[in-house]
């Protein structure tokens, strides 16, 4: 016998570690035991000589990382390897895992023979704000979730983890750690985005901005019907939902507000809406930070009553697999339990995709649903984002070391085919969407950054759906989604406009290049911020895949309410109007019961 030796402490039994070889085939994997901090493969040498050449596995999935080891087993002993020499890619596939909080509050429902009144298929912004409405208003409501529970919080509640000194403005940094990525990109197609399987979604992650669609965005939506609503009041209701208590801006803040409406009179600038919520001064409560719906779903499980647990159940680690039809309606909902590694089929009188761009279409293509104008999947698109990332040095008119600011900009002239962008300007940056706990982390950030506000001014642009796009769907759920996509062309017109307005602003400001870099406009990738949208469109008079009330064509118990109905990618963030679309589609299902 001869034994191989993994000594680590980063791959322990929660993450199983084999060997794949060449004498047994690169397919098989050999398992081991893990004992004393190592994992230890016992061999027979007989089988393996004169040479064995193979790779450590992770998971049975992930190859490690680097060449081929070789060895000779001929002569027996050990081959000892460590976590200095052995290393694997980031898991970027779904994470299953089921600890004491998530058991605790988070029990699943299994009564396979229960009707709910409605299934709601994924916990993001669109699925957790209708999910958490509708329980509210008496209906019993069955949440299904790929994920588990990742957080309690958005990330920008929890401690942070800090690039002193540099620019770090993002407070979902820690999204490119925890993202899956469950598609493959077609042939010259760029697409960089990333599912949350997780309780409460992309919600977790994302940025806060949640400013409303402007009346020329609304040009490609259906009046009557939606774009009605969220003039009439839908938008209001969605920010008192998620940000009931707005900060009073600081002295800087107004001080820069009132610059720019004096230095470029032409935009209107508004104090950036952020969906956090500070605390109630009249109530004395205590500030619960930046909104999610993992915040919002958990709230209700830890309350009892018909407010809270009476009438909503969160399934963490189910993923659906298909949807049954019969006629113009949905039977069942089949999905896999990942935890006790079976199927489970769950009915309801109404059922919402709540998944997300790619996975809902993904879900839909499975389900081979009726698609009468043959729109499933087709359009995927995100609006052009331009950004750059610059500096306010001491002693110039703007500087302000412990100040902090967020603009939104509007051309006061936009529409469709002029200025159809918004202009978001951020100043001390790393403050705004910074959270120091440590005074000492705070010290040495601000002399590492030699005292200069770190500051960013991004584009963000209005676009059609490309309907050249797609999303192909080439087998059963396991089978990843292809992504055809091309980044939108329609900021193209506008590159010489946004290019002066830029350096307009950031010289007016006394900006200057961070080091190492310059002040060039950088693309985001499509995806990169979240935003894409229109795989399952609105279809003002039919022609797409759901009607204004976001129900499927052709089928009298389906809806949807994610991203994917979105008939265009607006300028605006789409959040807040997604967050009014739920609020809509849980008044329109109470009155259908």
């Amino acid at each position: 016998m001869f034994t191989i030796r993994l000594r680590t402490m980063r791959y322990r039994p929660d993450l199983m570690v084999t060997i794949r070889n060449d004498v047994d085939g690169w397919d098989q994997d050999i398992p081991g035991i893990y004992e004393n901090d190592e994992w230890r493969f016992e061999l027979p040498e007989a089988g393996y000589q004169p040479r064995m050449i193979f790779k450590f596995m992770l998971e049975k999935t992930y190859w490690m990382d680097g060449p081929d080891l070789a060895i000779e087993p001929g002569a027996g002993g050990d081959y000892i390897y460590t976590d200095a020499q052995i290393r694997f890619p980031r898991i970027s596939e779904l994470i299953v895992e089921s600890g004491y909080v998530q058991n605790l509050f988070f029990a699943p429902n299994l009564d396979e023979g229960r009707l709910f009144d409605v299934i709601v298929i994924g916990s993001g912004i669109g699925g957790g704000i209708v999910a958490d409405q509708l329980s509210d208003m008496g209906l019993s409501v069955l949440v299904l979730e790929a994920g588990g529970y990742l957080f309690p919080s958005h990330v920008a509640n929890l401690p942070r983890r800090h690039r002193i000194g540099q620019f770090d403005k993002h407070i979902w940094t820690l999204f490119e750690e925890f993202k899956v990525q469950n598609y493959t990109n077609a042939f010259n197609t760029f697409y960089d985005g990333g599912q949350a399987f997780n309780l409460g979604g992309r919600s977790l992650f994302w940025g806060g901005l949640i400013p409303r669609m402007s009346w020329w965005e609304m040009e490609l939506w259906p009046r009557e019907s939606i774009r009605w609503y969220l003039e009439g009041g839908g938008y209001q209701r969605a920010e008192d939902l998620m940000n009931r208590t707005p900060l009073q801006p600081a002295p800087y803040h107004r001080e820069i507000k009132t610059f720019l409406r004096n230095r470029f009179p032409e935009f209107s600038h508004f104090d950036a809406p952020v969906a956090v919520h500070y605390t109630n001064d009249g109530l004395g409560t205590i500030s619960t930070g930046m909104f999610s719906t993992a915040d919002l779903l958990m709230e209700s499980r830890l309350t009892a009553g018909p407010q809270g647990n009476q009438n909503l159940w969160v399934n963490l680690n189910h993923v659906v697999v298909r949807l049954e039809t019969d006629g113009d309606r949905i039977t069942e909902v089949v999905a896999q339990d990942l935890i006790a590694n079976q199927l489970r089929t769950f009915r309801a009188r109404h059922v919402i995709l709540a998944a997300g761009t790619i996975e809902s279409a993904k879900l839909a293509g499975i389900s081979r649903l009726n698609d009468p104008n043959g729109k499933i999947g087709i359009g995927i698109t995100d609006h052009p984002i331009f950004f750059t990332h610059f500096r306010i040095p001491p002693g110039t008119a703007f500087h302000n070391q412990n100040g902090a600011g967020k603009i939104l900009a509007q051309h006061k002239d936009a529409n469709l085919d002029a200025h159809p962008y918004n202009v978001v300007l951020e100043l001390g940056a790393d403050f705004n969407q910074g959270r120091y706990l440590d005074d000492d982390l705070l010290e040495r950030h601000i002399r590492e950054k030699d005292n200069h506000m770190l500051c960013e001014l991004v584009f963000l642009f209005n676009a059609p759906l490309m309907e050249e796009n797609r999303i192909e769907q080439n087998g059963p759920s396991y089978v990843k989604p292809v992504v055809h996509m091309q980044a939108s062309p329609a900021a193209n017109p506008f590159m010489g406009e946004i290019e002066a307005l830029k350096n307009q602003i950031i010289g007016s400001l006394g900006g200057i290049p961070l080091p190492n870099n310059d002040l060039s406009l950088k693309p985001a990738p499509p995806g990169g911020v979240a935003h894409e949208v229109g795989t399952l469109r609105i279809g003002a008079n039919n022609d797409g895949v759901v009607d204004t009330d976001l129900k499927f064509l052709g089928y009298e118990n389906l809806f949807v309410c994610d991203l994917s109905v979105f008939p265009a990618s607006p300028a605006a963030n789409p959040t807040l109007t997604l967050a009014a679309l739920a609020m809509r589609l849980a008044e329109h299902i109470r009155g259908l019961l």
